[in-house]
């Protein structure tokens, strides 16, 4: 199930985005060249989002579900078509329910023993949370005895310093307002989030 996200770098978050403007920023993104797009559930109308998406995109972009803390909300994001599940913490009943609908799930750790626990529940991929509060390092250390488990950076990374965790040996990254720019979207400047999106994916390689 996880070969969905296989080679997959770039992850856009978007979060509590109007819902009004945010078909205008998935375009934006889907025409700077990203393959998946997170939608977080404290978004506004965040499973319509994603049922229009899913139907809209097909499966050309893989559209997720993020922030889903319960198994309540999990279940909800699943049945609105998220494609993936992400999290910013790691919930067991989340993980198995996703792992049992074989959706791919990617639920937040914040130590190794938290990484284990969730790679042992089936998650394959994991989501180091926030990233930018232990640096590109911890990834580096971490992937030392876990190589095995794949990992997704997210919170507080730019672009000057997104690189600095693929070489780390982080798998994929999640990319939030240094991507998504408040100012951008509140101006509807789609083709300078579109310019932004190219340039990431550029700089990501």
């Amino acid at each position: 199930m996880y070969e969905l996200l296989q080679g997959i770098k770039l992850i856009p978050v978007l979060r509590k985005i109007p819902y009004t403007t945010s078909q205008k920023l998935i375009e934006a993104l889907v025409n700077g060249g990203v393959q998946a797009i997170e939608i977080t559930l404290d978004t506004d109308k965040a499973l319509e989002i994603i049922t229009e998406n899913r139907s809209k995109l097909k499966d050309d972009i893989l559209i997720g579900a993020g922030t889903v803390l319960s198994l309540d909300d999990c279940k909800k994001a699943i049945a609105a078509g998220a494609q993936f599940i992400v999290s910013p913490l790691f919930n067991h009943a989340v993980v198995q329910y996703a792992v049992n609908k074989k959706i791919p799930v990617i639920p937040g750790v914040m130590t190794p023993t938290e990484i284990y626990a969730a790679y042992s529940a089936g998650a394959q991929m994991v989501k180091v949370f926030p990233a930018s509060s232990v640096g590109a390092n911890f990834i580096k250390n971490v992937k030392g005895p876990l190589d095995f488990i794949s990992i997704m950076a997210t919170g507080g990374i730019t672009l000057e310093t997104v690189q600095d965790y693929f070489d780390a040996g982080a798998d994929a990254v999640g990319a939030g307002s240094d991507l998504l720019n408040k100012k951008w979207i509140v101006d509807g400047n789609w083709q300078v989030i579109e310019s932004a999106t190219k340039e990431w994916l550029e700089k990501i390689g």
